[in-house]
Formats: structure tokens, C-alpha cells, sequence
């Protein structure tokens, strides 16, 4: 017995600190994904009660009674509510990335404006007069939406660097989002963001001529290392 206890207590003692501290984390990743998870099963529950609120009110009042039309905003509220509780619970499941030591990425899900997911868009950096940077890649949006830039680093020095932003065209090579602001990568860390695209998905302007002539889903044209294959066309 005492053998034992005195063993248990050599292994604790010789646990480093940076292994408590991942072991600590990794809990509390957990305890939140959780919670989150939780969250989400609550509001759908109360998006199910509103939503039969609604076909009751309907049936019972006709589809242009303001009680009507207030229930159906609520429903609204709720699936708006759930669609970024989801947005929060994807970036916490984003996949671990591999880094070079002088490089960085870029992963994030590219979502519409009632924050679904969009498949086949292209997403790419361009400078501040709007050229596609092609040293860094692009990457095509999988059936959740999901994008990975990831780049190893070049020759470059950090003086020549330009302003990078982020732009979006869709499956026509139509731009419908670009940065108002700069991406600032972090050398050896990744980044995460979501991005939201206005609302009608207008085209914004005409395309770097580079990304219409490669970076469109279903031509044989490879994308960014490490990001998914463009789906196929049914």
C-alpha cells in the first residue's frame, strides 16, 4: 500500500508544468465545447415552441394578424441566435494546423447573410490596389464553408510585405466581399476568422484577372497546401 501511494505520488511530482498546463486546457476546451453544445440544445428548443407558436397564431388569427407577425420574429431571433452560437462552436472544432516556423495561416468558414455556410467560393489576399497575391495562395470554401490559407514563408523580408486583404468571389468569380481592414499575420500561429457576406451577395466590383483565370471551382487548377478539394458539380 504504502509502495503504491508513494509511486502515485512520484509521477504527480514529476509531471511537468507545461503537461499540467495542456492537460488543464484540454479540460477546459472540453468543459466549454460542452456548454456550448448545451446552449445550442436550449435555444433549439425554444426555436421548436416558437415555431409551433406560430402555426397556432396562424390558424387561429390568419397569416397578417400583428400577433402573427410578431411570433414569426421571434422565430427569426432564434435561428439567428443558434446560427452564431454554431459559428462560435465550429471556430472552437477548427482543426489543428501545422505551421512552419517563418510561415502563418489563415482558416475561417465564409458564411451569407443568415450565416449559412456557402461551398465553392474562393478566397484569396490581395494589396491595397486590389492584385491578387498570388505567393500566398487561395483557397476554395468546402460544403461548410470552411477555407485554409497556409503559408510557409518565403525570401520575402517583412519590409517588402504589403498590406494584405482579404477577398471573396463566388462560384462565377464574382467578388462579394473584400476587408475594410488589413490581415496582420502572426509568424508560426493561425488565425481564425468568420467572414459574413452583405446581405443579396451583389458582386462588389470585377475580379483580379489572375483569379478568374485559376482560382475557380472545377477547373484543374491546386489550391492552397492544406486545404480542402473544391467539391465536384452534381
Amino acid at each position: 500500500m504504502a509502495t503504491s501511494s508513494g509511486s502515485s505520488a512520484t509521477d504527480s511530482t514529476n509531471t511537468s508544468p507545461a503537461e499540467q498546463l495542456k492537460a488543464a486546457l484540454a479540460t477546459a476546451d472540453s468543459t466549454v465545447t460542452q456548454g456550448i453544445q448545451n446552449l445550442q440544445s436550449v435555444h433549439q428548443a425554444r426555436l421548436a415552441q416558437a415555431t409551433r407558436t406560430v402555426v397556432a397564431l396562424t390558424a387561429q388569427y390568419g397569416a397578417d394578424d400583428p400577433r402573427v407577425k410578431t411570433a414569426e420574429a421571434a422565430v427569426t431571433v432564434r435561428n439567428t441566435t443558434i446560427a452564431r452560437i454554431s459559428m462560435v462552436r465550429q471556430q472552437l472544432a477548427a482543426p489543428a494546423i501545422q505551421i512552419a516556423q517563418a510561415g502563418w495561416a489563415l482558416q475561417g468558414r465564409v458564411l451569407d447573410a443568415q450565416l449559412q455556410p456557402v461551398a465553392r467560393f474562393t478566397v484569396f489576399l490581395v494589396d491595397a490596389n486590389k492584385e491578387f497575391l498570388q505567393q500566398y495562395g487561395f483557397a476554395y470554401t468546402d460544403n461548410t464553408g470552411y477555407f485554409l490559407l497556409n503559408y510557409p514563408g518565403g525570401a520575402a523580408s517583412s519590409a517588402a510585405v504589403p498590406q494584405l486583404f482579404l477577398e471573396v468571389v463566388d462560384t462565377q468569380a464574382n467578388p462579394v466581399y473584400l476587408s475594410a481592414t488589413p490581415f496582420v499575420p502572426v509568424p508560426g500561429t493561425a488565425s481564425f476568422q468568420n467572414i459574413v457576406l452583405p446581405v443579396g451577395g451583389q458582386p462588389i466590383g470585377d475580379p483580379p484577372a489572375a483569379i478568374r483565370a485559376v482560382a475557380m471551382p472545377g477547373k484543374k487548377t491546386k489550391p492552397q497546401p492544406g486545404t480542402p478539394p473544391s467539391p465536384s458539380k452534381s
